[in-house]
């Protein structure tokens, strides 16, 4: 808004028609555990990050695969809670479909029959919206196509690297111009059509913020491109028979992130594992961990083999020591792979160690352990955000798709982390720049939405003031 890349979204704010409020979703600060508080209400949804092993079915899962999704999809609709979208609503580029009448979600994705059956009901209507011609767009869109090419060959050369570049360009021109273009044209017909709830996520900042930086100059023509966006959106709200409340949210921050790889010349597990000089582990820690139990020995006794696995989840990532189905407490870590303890907390591009510590969980920063009673004496960068990391530290107990350690990049600079992941914006960590959102709405509709800790409060609210059956009225004799 200061810079100027959002006009529009600038004028409803200064304009005194819209309130505008920061807001904490809680933690990790990702797409799917935003997605599951706000469309079901779950405070508490297991869903660690974008990707993670899944300790039941025994391989890791993936939020952009869409036979994943559809997993994760039925265990969100087994709670038995209902979802914003029952009863009629649209969502557009969500995970999740969360009962949506329409099918433009990733979960849908993995039903060819279900895609198959939805394809003519999605097309309705895009005709009568259409404002120029086949060739017209086509010429558009090869023009941006050819940009997208040449700006992807400057920067893999720069950075002597075409990792996800490809899928990058491709994701540039498919998702970013044809499918938000397709979704944002659909959101306005079903304004006019009247659906009751239409969800519409916009992610092409998202995509390009991961690749490029949060604050790189595509990524801000990305906001300029948003915000436009947002100006149709909000006319056709006004101009319809029965007028919209718009609601415009963050659901995470980016921070910028600097990859370990870069930094130290290898990923995260071959840090972690690889055989290397002997790195001792603090007495310090070894005593937080223990938390007046006593050091157990070394425990190598046989079990069923397992491979470990580290899932780089941006700026943290979770590492699986056992094929167990719950996470292994501090006590067995030491006495299991006290090797591997020492090099995650002593290396210097790992800002935090979390895992489990009894009924509760224990945090290492700077060679000392902090639990939830002693979180405020912890030396944390100031980039860290200490409610996010109490929020963490609180549900990681009960988190048992979790990792048995969840770490955290480094502080390394002003506004930035090292990321695990081969990526230069990253989200789901920590910082105060990812857990800081922001939700915006119209100052005359009946809904406050100042003051919230978590997404969940964000549904329970918007529930009550748009879905709540009213009263039936009764015939009297």
């Amino acid at each position: 808004m200061v810079a100027g890349q959002l006009p529009f979204f600038s004028r409803l704010i200064r304009s005194g028609e819209f309130h505008l409020d920061d807001a904490f979703w809680g933690s990790p600060t990702s797409t799917p555990y935003f997605q599951a508080g706000l469309l079901y209400g779950l405070r508490h949804s297991n869903l660690p990050a974008y990707s993670w092993f899944d300790r039941a079915l025994g391989r890791e899962l993936r939020m952009n695969v869409p036979s994943d999704a559809l997993e994760v999809e039925r265990r969100l609709r087994g709670t038995g809670r209902d979802s914003l979208l029952d009863g009629g609503g649209h969502g557009y580029f969500t995970l999740f479909r969360a009962g949506a009448e329409n099918a433009l979600s990733m979960s849908t994705l993995g039903s060819l029959k279900l895609m198959a059956h939805a394809f003519s009901f999605e097309m309705l209507g895009l005709s009568s919206a259409r404002t120029r011609s086949v060739w017209s767009f086509l010429r558009s869109l090869g023009v941006e196509a050819w940009r997208a090419a040449r700006e992807t060959v400057r920067w893999a050369r720069a950075l002597g690297s075409w990792s996800h570049e490809s899928a990058f360009l491709a994701s540039r021109i498919f998702f970013q111009r044809l499918g938000w273009s397709f979704a944002h044209t659909k959101a306005l017909v079903d304004m006019a059509r009247g659906v009751p709830v239409i969800y519409l996520v916009y992610g092409n900042y998202d995509e390009t913020a991961h690749r490029r930086g949060p604050r790189s100059p595509l990524a801000r023509s990305e906001l300029h491109r948003v915000d436009a966006y947002l100006a149709e959106l909000y006319a056709m709200a006004r101009a319809v028979e029965r007028p919209y409340d718009v609601v415009i949210l963050s659901d995470h921050g980016h921070v910028d992130s600097v990859p370990l790889e870069q930094r130290q010349g290898a990923r995260l597990k071959s840090v972690l594992f690889d055989e290397g000089p002997a790195v001792p582990l603090s007495d310090d820690v070894a005593r937080g961990l223990c938390d007046g139990r006593s050091r157990p020995e070394q425990d190598v006794r046989p079990r069923e083999p397992f491979t470990p696995v580290v899932v780089e989840c941006g700026n943290f990532a979770h590492v699986y020591l056992s094929g167990e189905r719950e996470a292994l407490d501090a006590h067995d870590v030491l006495a299991r792979y006290p090797d591997m303890l020492a090099r995650a907390t002593r290396n210097p591009d790992v800002g935090l160690v979390a895992m489990k510590r009894g009924p509760s969980a224990a945090l290492v920063v700077q060679g000392g352990v902090y639990g939830l009673e002693d979180l405020e004496r912890a030396p944390l960068a100031s980039e860290f955000s200490r409610p996010a990391v109490r929020d963490f530290l609180r549900g990681l107990p009960s988190m048992k798709t979790a990792g048995d350690l969840v770490l955290f990049g480094e502080a390394v600079r002003r506004g930035g982390t090292v990321g695990f992941a081969w990526e230069f914006g990253s989200h789901g960590g920590l910082t105060r720049t990812e857990a800081n959102s922001l939700v915006c709405w119209p100052a005359d509709a009946p809904v406050d939405l100042s003051g919230l800790s978590h997404c969940a409060d964000l549904h329970d609210r918007l529930a009550e003031a748009y879905l709540e059956p009213a009263h039936r009225l009764r015939w009297a004799p």
